[in-house]
């Protein structure tokens, strides 16, 4: 639900080529219509609205995209503008957090608060979910931010300017890693108690289930290699052995010492480069606060350009693979930080995307199904979604041993000399249909 209940708002209405006419707004649960006497009426989804900007006591609306968009000035609308541009951006980020999988209640707070970023001041819309906080500029021209809350640092309240800053810890913050004044809001009055505590809380909920977590894997483990790694694995965020020290063994013996995870780890990392494989174990609660039932992953760095992930879990598994860095520009070695630039990317895409792989995997022709809508628009919501679907090369069934080694040593040679993006690998179709048949789709 996206409004909690119906409204009714009556003004004039015209379109950007045409003139105004006396016209009703609904605002409904799903969507809103703008209706005029004598012609039909306009119905769209919060999410249709590209751009909302009130100007001179009206209200611009921009629907769609490309030669099909449509521009309606709403206007004369009195002491219910301001409802109706409210109704309209709030129904939209409702509706796009909920197509980017963040389960919003239809009564949570959506605050208006000014901000402070980086090259950049404004107003927007202030949101907390689950896993982070969701900040929408009401300048159009800004992107959305959307901050884990692993990401979250220092929480710093600022009495000058009535308001808190906010320090970066991970990428999500504007600033990226190393700290800073990432982001600050200003003159919230009396309620900047209440979004400090807000914003802690997220960061605290964060790192008690990375602790939980680690104390449910490695219990023997010493005071401080626990400490390391609750620091480390926070929330999704891939570590090495050289992040987590005297953690790392006991880590991956608890992690990936059971079948039948052992054998396709030791064969990727016999792949890697045997010891020296670049690897990384990640962990997250499957819902925020029930660190009872985490997700557990690891991901392996390949020759060809590629790094393989694998999520722990019970049940039949596949490896899914991404590539590095753009085809055209591989030569054979990879520069400074781009596998752990991709690393990172696709751990923070399974965690945005609540552990679902079938976005990132799906070929186009079963994503235009009917059955994918919620898939779609998750792509569509989640530009961290969509980045790693990019990425994406193949995902290899563990039907069995030699066969899955087969499969994996074909798609590094050919993905080690291919050089177009748009190439698939064409053991591609053979791995799907395995899936399919696993899943009992035929």
């Amino acid at each position: 639900m996206n409004q909690p209940e119906t409204t009714t708002l009556r003004g004039e209405a015209r379109p950007a080529d045409g003139a105004a006419a006396p016209a009703t707004v609904v605002l409904a649960p799903e969507g809103f219509s703008i209706v005029i006497a004598g012609a039909p009426p306009v119905a769209a989804g919060y999410r249709d609205a590209t751009a909302v900007t009130v100007d001179a006591g009206s209200v611009r609306v921009r629907l769609g995209t490309g030669p099909g968009a449509e521009t309606w000035l709403l206007e004369r609308f009195g002491t219910q503008t301001g409802a109706l541009a409210r109704g309209l951006r709030e129904g939209r980020l409702r509706q796009r957090l909920t197509d980017g999988l963040v389960e919003l209640d239809a009564t949570a707070e959506i605050d208006l608060v000014e901000y402070e970023a980086p090259g950049e001041v404004g107003v927007g819309q202030l949101v907390y979910h689950d896993r982070g906080v969701v900040l929408a500029p009401v300048d159009e021209r800004h992107p959305w931010k959307r901050i884990r809350r692993a990401d979250i640092g220092a929480v710093t309240s600022e009495a000058a300017v009535g308001g808190l800053r906010v320090e970066s810890a991970g990428r999500s913050l504007p600033g990226g890693p190393g700290g800073g004044a990432a982001l600050r809001l200003v003159r919230t009055g009396a309620i900047a108690t209440r979004h400090a505590q807000r914003w802690s809380a997220l960061r605290d909920g964060a790192a008690s289930d990375a602790a939980a977590i680690v104390a449910g894997l490695i219990p023997e483990a010493s005071y401080g290699a626990r400490a390391t790694a609750s620091a480390c694995l926070l929330d999704g965020r891939p570590a090495s052995a050289a992040m987590l020290g005297e953690a790392w063994e006991p880590l991956e013996r608890a992690v990936l010492g059971v079948p039948p995870f052992d054998e396709s780890y030791r064969i990727l990392r016999d792949a890697g480069g045997g010891e020296a494989a670049p690897r990384w174990l990640a962990a997250a609660p499957e819902r925020p606060g029930a660190p009872e039932t985490p997700k557990l992953w690891f991901l392996v760095g390949l020759p060809g350009n590629l790094v393989a992930m694998e999520l722990v879990s019970e049940g039949a598994h596949a490896t899914y693979l991404f590539r590095v860095v753009p085809r055209a520009t591989f030569t054979g070695t990879l520069p400074p930080g781009a596998l752990e630039a991709a690393v990172a990317d696709v751990s923070e895409a399974l965690i945005d995307a609540r552990f679902l792989r079938e976005p990132i995997a799906l070929p186009a022709t079963r994503l235009a199904e009917a059955e994918a809508l919620r898939y779609r628009l998750a792509l569509a919501a989640l530009p961290s979604l969509a980045a790693v679907r990019a990425r994406f090369v193949a995902r290899l069934v563990h039907r069995d041993t030699d066969s899955w080694t087969g499969a994996l040593r074909d798609a590094i040679a050919w993905h080690g000399v291919a050089r177009d993006d748009a190439a698939e690998w064409p053991g591609r179709t053979a791995q799907e249909s395995q899936i399919d048949q696993a899943a009992g789709l035929g």
